[in-house]
């Protein structure tokens, strides 16, 4: 018995969640007796246990499998620009312990540091099982040497290596990853993307990303860099991006991009519910703020966030033209708290310029996944990269 034949099957049950032995000879190419054997020598190890019964069309129904989730816990980070979460997960991601607190970023690198050492201390304290440490960043990031190349909008973030300074402190297995990705990693393990192999989840939030998967598997592109929406330019001669470039997306769509909006027309004159709050709480004016106003039919509102999707719209376009997804999973505090306001000028938007036939039967939803779900990514993130290790 090969240890490379365990550790296929061993993954094979881990990436399906629950299956049954005749699913894995379908999935593996074995033969369902040498599944079987596999199978059981993985039970005597206690790596994998049965548990639930699935229907057969011959009426049977199958025993299930899956990894034993006790096997090992995770902690996973996402660090964002307004809030940092810190998850505890089995080794099948169900959370264990949640917490969300301020990242408070304008302090600088080093307090993210003292904050992100801070949690994981209290977590790794309470759980001797934690094996492994994911963290999330919405940064362009090296994956194979964990640093953040730069933070978009986030001065002194530049090749800050942060998988080496966690990984030196606690000597636990670290990975770094874009939070784009971390966060369609738990949509395509709990969310709309369970059932889909060929998908594109696109976070729109303060900024613009997209994660593509492409036959069940994340696609990062040559270097790593697949997946930047935002910087997809929609106007040659538009206004500069942070990224240097004219014209992107997330120049036109994003939160930050709505808000600045709005902020820029209050300054000039233009009547609006929100002018008010302009004039005594600028800093109040949020994509919820304005959401708010436009449900009171606040029309300057209404058409920022028109005009927000219909630019959304024309990317979703674009992705769907260029890969021809089964899904598109929308995920961000935008789709989120905008729903209509700014979904329903996407769809109209994006169905007038993808071809009919790639649309036909594409399936365009909004996450259902909490604000935890980065987090629980990057710890699963963590679970894949460790599993090998239990042989």
């Amino acid at each position: 018995m090969k240890r490379v034949d365990l550790l296929g099957v061993l993954e094979a049950i881990y990436s399906e969640g629950d299956t049954s032995r005749k699913g894995l000879a379908e999935k593996i190419g074995f033969a369902p007796s040498y599944i079987g054997t596999l199978v059981a020598e993985l039970r005597s190890r206690g790596l994998v246990e049965e548990g639930g019964r699935s229907p057969s069309r011959a009426g049977r129904r199958r025993v299930l499998l899956h990894v034993v989730p006790d096997l090992a816990h995770i902690s996973g980070i996402r660090i964002g620009r307004a809030n940092t979460r810190i998850v505890v997960t089995d080794l099948l991601g169900r959370v264990l312990h949640y917490k969300k607190v301020p990242t408070e970023i304008w302090k600088g690198e080093q307090h993210v540091f003292d904050l992100i050492n801070r949690e994981l201390d209290v977590a790794l304290d309470a759980d001797p099982l934690v094996k492994g440490i994911g963290i999330a960043i919405s940064g362009v990031i090296d994956r194979h040497s964990g640093n953040v190349l730069f933070w978009p909008k986030v001065p002194g973030w530049i090749n800050v290596p942060l998988k080496r300074k966690i990984q030196s402190k606690y000597g636990l297995p670290v990975v770094v990853e874009d939070s784009v990705r971390t966060m369609a990693l738990a949509e395509k393990r709990f969310g709309q993307a369970k059932k889909h192999g060929n998908f594109a989840y696109v976070v729109v939030s303060m900024g613009i990303g997209a994660a593509i998967y492409i036959n069940n598997r994340l696609y990062v592109g040559a270097n790593d860099l697949a997946g930047e929406l935002g910087h997809t330019t929609i106007d040659e001669r538009g206004d500069i991006c942070s990224c240097g470039n004219r014209g992107c997306l997330e120049v036109y769509a994003s939160g930050w991009a709505i808000i600045s909006r709005v902020k820029s027309g209050l300054q000039q004159g233009v009547h609006s519910g929100l002018a008010p709050l302009m004039e005594d709480h600028p800093e109040k004016i949020s994509i919820e703020a304005i959401v708010n106003a436009a449900k009171q039919r606040d029309q300057f509102a209404h058409t920022v966030l028109w005009e927000s999707g219909v630019h959304l719209g024309t990317a979703v376009a674009t992705i769907v033209n260029l890969l021809n997804p089964e899904a598109i999973v929308l995920g961000g505090e935008v789709p989120r708290a905008a729903k209509g306001f700014v979904l329903k000028p996407l769809f109209h938007s994006f169905r007038g310029r993808a071809f009919h036939r790639s649309v036909r039967n594409l399936k365009v939803t909004v996450s259902r996944l909490g604000g935890e779900s980065g987090a629980v990514g990057a710890a699963i993130m963590v679970a894949e990269k460790i599993l090998p290790s239990f042989l």
